[in-house]
């Protein structure tokens, strides 16, 4: 008996300390686009489907089906918005026929992709030019010292024009051949940045500082919309994250409107729309994997040690653990290690701003019109209007002119900014 308890004292002391040796080892990111609603990884979507089903009211969900299927579906008559990410769009006839359908009864529909079927091109008459993501590249090029591209938008009074930067992997691509379309252009970007420093003749540099590549276009067809977008990279993890292109995205899908959206990986790759259960999860990780490879070597031990027992402990099957909750900390913990109390607040505001927008028609980062906007959010949620025009003045200076700040004061601004919300 005593040999048998020391045995097991060896045992868990053993797990203990390889599982902490596995925990600390650094973690290894894996950099393929999968555009996946599990995947955790920077080029995958779990945190842009987070955010999108915190954050639209109208509602947003996850459908495996693709637009021929959807088109075919009597059950649901309303109209509703209809939005699909792929590196590689492919789509047979059969399924373009099937989107120009639902477009024309009144469904809008964004397509986020940086290469388009021939027959939708053809059909829609654009083309969109192809480039292919590098991880090395872009690693390379994201710990050099070399400034981001440039998008703008420029689609209308609704919201101010403003600079968007973003890595140019995640924006090489851009529309052309549409200048007879009656199209609705929504965002550009800036050729000056990319090669303004490395051409020498002055006239070349001159030309294409003023050709400025479409990004963002909208399609009116029937009496919907068909939205096409070329930067599918800026709508993963590492896209949502990175800088402000989260305000970016959430003015892409205001485009929709007030419609419930919906998320459609009837075109992601197959490996990528198979949910993970609980053994596939900790198979991805490698501290989880070998804690379970240990686990198991310490079971088949026992029960050789324990084979002449004749009766066995009935094992208890648990449910599986929901890891909403981990995952939430994970992220907590990624910008509590960071310290990067500035980027929670601006992301915080740019979502607040656009709840005014949709809401009660304020732009509060159009400065000139302050006055007005503070007296309609007062008139809306019953607030002091001087009490909230103080907050906005004072929570500037901490987006645009870059003064830092603590967490007590992080708290300070986000607790204002649910007030607001909360009395909308």
């Amino acid at each position: 008996m005593k040999g048998s308890r020391w045995f097991i004292i060896f045992i868990v002391a053993f797990l203990l300390v390889m599982f902490a040796v596995e925990y600390h080892l650094p973690k290894k990111f894996v950099w393929t686009p999968t555009f996946s609603h599990y995947d955790e990884q920077p080029l995958g979507c779990a945190v842009f489907d987070s955010l999108l089903s915190s954050s639209l009211p109208n509602g947003y969900s996850i459908s495996k089906e693709t637009f021929y299927q959807m088109e075919g579906d009597t059950t649901d008559n309303g109209n509703k918005g209809i939005l699909v990410i792929a590196n590689n769009l492919s789509m047979v006839e059969a399924d373009v026929n099937a989107l120009l359908k639902m477009a024309e009864r009144g469904n809008k529909i964004m397509l986020v992709s940086n290469n388009y079927p021939k027959y939708l091109e053809d059909t829609l008459r654009f083309y969109c030019t192809y480039s292919h993501f590098s991880a090395a590249a872009f690693k390379k090029y994201a710990s050099s010292i070399f400034r981001k591209d440039s998008i703008y938008w420029i689609a209308d009074s609704v919201y101010s024009r403003q600079l968007y930067r973003c890595y140019p992997q995640f924006c090489n691509s851009y529309f052309r051949s549409y200048d007879s379309l009656p199209v609705r252009k929504l965002a550009e970007k800036d050729m000056s940045d990319a090669i303004g420093d490395a051409l020498a003749d002055s006239d070349s540099v001159k030309a294409y500082n003023n050709y400025h590549p479409l990004m963002a276009m909208v399609r009116p067809w029937g009496k919907g919309e068909i939205m096409l977008v070329s930067t599918p990279l800026l709508f993963t993890n590492y896209g949502v994250l990175d800088g402000n292109n989260a305000n970016y995205i959430f003015r892409l899908l205001s485009q929709m409107g007030e419609l419930p959206i919906v998320r459609s990986e009837g075109y992601v790759k197959a490996t990528a729309q198979v949910q993970q259960s609980p053994f596939r999860y900790l198979l991805a990780h490698q501290p989880l994997r070998w804690a379970l490879y240990l686990t198991m070597i310490t079971i088949l031990l026992f029960m050789i040690f324990t084979a002449k027992r004749r009766q066995r402990a009935i094992p208890v099957v648990r449910e599986p653990a929901n890891k909403s909750l981990e995952f939430t900390e994970l992220i907590g913990t990624l910008y509590f290690q960071k310290k990067d109390h500035v980027d929670l607040v601006r992301k915080k505001f740019a979502y607040l701003a656009e709840v005014l927008r949709r809401e009660i028609q304020v732009d509060i980062e159009e400065v000139a019109d302050d006055k007005r906007s503070f007296e309609r959010i007062a008139r809306k949620t019953g607030m002091d209007a001087e009490d909230i025009a103080r907050f906005i003045h004072e929570v500037r200076p901490v987006l645009y002119g870059g003064r830092t700040i603590d967490s007590e004061q992080m708290k300070v601004f986000i607790d204002k900014m649910n007030e607001i919300i909360n009395h909308i």
